[in-house]
């Protein structure tokens, strides 16, 4: 992956939703930290607490307190995107498809995605917009704590989900006599691992070792190993 698709990927706008906004916000800070726009501002848009009637102008009119401009070669957070009024919603969207200004836009709700679709009450082309988002572009409660967690260097969540499995699968493992567990179960998890970080580093073996924390010949290694297939860049 070139500097220049790097860029684009980190550019996609994001939804974060069905979480308290102390979680939102600090995700929303976390991706904001760690995205080739870090140097740039971090502008929290928290729509609840401005007037009705302000929203227009903190989000677009003000020559001064204009969210967008303030959040140029940054990210804004635009929370509680469901209180913009129809009009307003439209502009938004419209505003998505043709960022101009180089902004990295994460949008957030408290509700679920499937409820904020079905009683928002959303105009249409935000419906549409929203709709349209890839799997990878909602993070939801699970993904949302998961990065809480990994971003204070937390790996309790993670082992608490894979425990059950785990214990079931070495149960099973000495019952048989089996001679090779650690093999297995480290191969189990890290062939996935490896794959997907490899994926979403677009096939790029030195950005996959950064990702993963690993040098590159020991990630050369796991792949002949692991017989994983390298994904060609897009």
């Amino acid at each position: 992956m070139t500097r220049g698709e790097a860029q684009s990927s980190a550019l996609r706008t994001l939804l974060l939703y069905g979480t308290s906004g102390i979680e939102r916000r600090e995700v929303a800070r976390h991706l904001h930290d760690h995205s080739p726009y870090a140097a740039g501002n971090f502008v929290e848009a928290h729509l609840r607490a401005v007037p009705r009637g302000l929203r227009a102008d903190r989000l677009f009119d003000s020559p001064e307190k204009n969210w967008i401009k303030q959040a140029q070669g940054g990210t804004l957070l635009i929370d509680e995107v469901d209180c913009l009024c129809p009009a307003l919603q439209k502009r938004f969207v419209d505003f998505l498809t043709h960022n101009d200004a180089r902004v990295r836009v994460i949008v957030a709700t408290r509700y679920e995605r499937s409820v904020l679709l079905q009683h928002g009450d959303l105009e249409e082309s935000l419906y549409h917009w929203l709709t349209s988002l890839e799997a990878s572009q909602c993070l939801g409660p699970e993904r949302i704590r998961a990065i809480r967690l990994l971003s204070k260097g937390e790996s309790l969540g993670l082992s608490a989900l894979l425990e059950p499995v785990m214990r079931r699968y070495i149960t099973a493992g000495l019952e048989a006599g089996e001679q090779n567990l650690h093999a297995h179960i480290v191969g189990a998890v890290e062939r996935p691992l490896i794959s997907m970080v490899l994926s979403h580093a677009g096939g790029n073996q030195l950005r996959a070792a950064e990702l993963l924390g690993i040098n590159r010949n020991t990630l050369r290694k796991r792949i002949r190993d692991f017989a994983i297939v390298i994904p060609k860049g897009e």
